[in-house]
C-alpha cells in the first residue's frame, strides 16, 4: 500500500491505553501522532506527496502551523524548497519552527483561508505546486497510513473511533482507510467553527465568519471539498462538537494521566471521547490525538487552573 521508502521516515505511532478514569468497562486507547515526525500526523500526508516531486523544486502551502511544518520537513529530506503562508497569529513554537526548517515563511492577516488564496496566486503566477492539507488525494492517502496502523493494532472492535476534524484533511484519510468497514467514527469539531457539521447539513460548503481558539489546527472556516465528499458518502459518520474548557480539561487529563503533552486540536478528539465513557460503561473506543507542538505558556495556562485545584 506504501512504498518501503515511506517507513523509512514515517514512524508507526503508539498505541497506548488511556490511564485515567472511565465508567465501569470502558476503555480508551489513544494514537499517539506527538511521536511522529514533527510531533504531528501531517508528516504521512505531506512526505507521500513531496515523493511525487523532482528534487529542487519549490512548492507552496497554507498553514496553521503543523501541515507547513510536514511539508517543511519532508522538503528538507527531499531537497526541495518551500514557501508557507501561515495567519499572522500563528503560534510562536510553530513559526520558528518552519524558519529552522528552512521555510520561507508569508504572514498574512487573516486565517487559514486567506493563507490558502495567497498560496493559490503564487501558483498561478509561479507554477509552484500548491500542496493541499484538505484536497489533495496524495496527502489523503498519506493520512490514512494511521488508520490502517489502528486497526492492525486495534485487537478487539472498536465501538468509536474519534479524531478531530479542521478542514477534514484527516478525516478524508480515515474514510479511505475505514471505507466499507462499518467501523462508527466520529468527527470533533471546535464549537466556534463546525464547518463539517453546518456543511453535511447544508448540503454545501458555508464559509463561516473567523474566530479564535487555543486549538488554532482547527480553526477552518470551510470544510474541504474532498472530505465533504467522503463524509456525506461514509454511512456511519457524526460530528460532536467541544467547547474551549473541554480542551484544557483534556490536556490536562492527558498530561496526568499518560505523560501526553498535546496541543489544543491534538486533544480535542479525546475530550469528546472522555465526555461519553466517563459515563457510558462496556464501551471501547479509540482516539487520535493528532499534533503536540504548543507553547509552554500556552501549555501551562491550559492546565495551571486544574493543577492548581488538585493541589488543594
Amino acid at each position: 500500500m506504501f512504498p518501503d521508502q515511506y517507513y523509512q521516515h514515517v514512524i508507526r505511532t503508539p498505541f497506548v491505553r488511556y490511564q485515567g478514569p472511565l465508567a465501569p468497562g470502558s476503555e480508551l486507547w489513544l494514537k499517539d501522532e506527538t511521536k511522529q515526525v514533527g510531533k504531528s500526523f501531517k508528516f504521512r500526508g505531506t512526505y507521500h506527496r513531496l515523493l511525487e516531486e523532482a528534487p529542487g523544486t519549490t512548492v507552496v502551502t497554507a498553514s496553521t502551523g503543523n501541515h507547513g511544518m510536514g511539508v517543511s520537513l519532508a522538503a528538507q529530506m527531499l531537497n526541495l524548497k518551500v514557501q508557507v503562508f501561515v495567519p499572522a497569529h500563528i503560534s510562536t513554537v510553530k513559526a520558528q519552527m518552519l524558519t529552522e526548517l528552512g521555510a520561507k515563511v508569508v504572514k498574512v492577516e487573516g486565517g487559514y483561508d486567506e493563507c490558502v488564496q495567497e498560496a493559490l496566486r503564487v501558483e498561478r503566477e509561479t507554477g509552484a505546486p500548491y500542496i493541499s492539507s484538505l484536497d489533495d488525494p496524495s496527502v489523503v492517502h498519506g493520512h490514512s497510513s494511521l488508520f490502517r496502523e489502528i486497526r492492525e493494532q486495534t485487537e478487539e472492535p472498536l465501538d468509536a473511533l474519534y479524531l478531530p476534524v479542521g478542514g477534514g484533511g484527516l478525516l478524508a484519510g480515515c474514510l479511505e482507510a475505514y471505507e466499507n468497514s462499518g467501523q462508527h467514527i466520529i468527527g470533533v469539531e471546535l464549537e466556534c467553527v463546525p464547518s463539517m457539521k453546518i456543511a453535511l447539513a447544508s448540503n454545501e460548503r458555508v464559509l463561516l465568519p473567523p474566530a479564535k481558539s487555543m486549538a488554532e489546527g482547527m480553526l477552518v472556516r470551510q470544510a474541504g471539498v474532498l472530505p465533504l465528499k467522503r463524509a456525506r458518502a461514509y454511512p456511519s459518520f457524526d460530528v460532536e462538537l467541544i467547547s474551549e474548557e473541554e480542551i484544557r480539561h483534556t490536556l490536562h487529563l492527558l498530561w496526568k494521566h499518560n505523560g501526553i503533552r498535546a496541543e489544543g486540536a491534538g486533544g480535542s478528539a479525546v475530550g469528546a471521547a472522555l465526555r461519553y465513557l466517563e459515563t457510558h460503561a462496556n464501551q471501547r473506543a479509540a482516539a487520535v490525538i493528532t499534533g503536540g507542538n504548543i507553547d509552554e505558556d500556552t501549555f501551562q495556562s491550559a492546565i495551571s487552573g486544574y493543577m492548581a485545584a488538585e493541589a488543594h
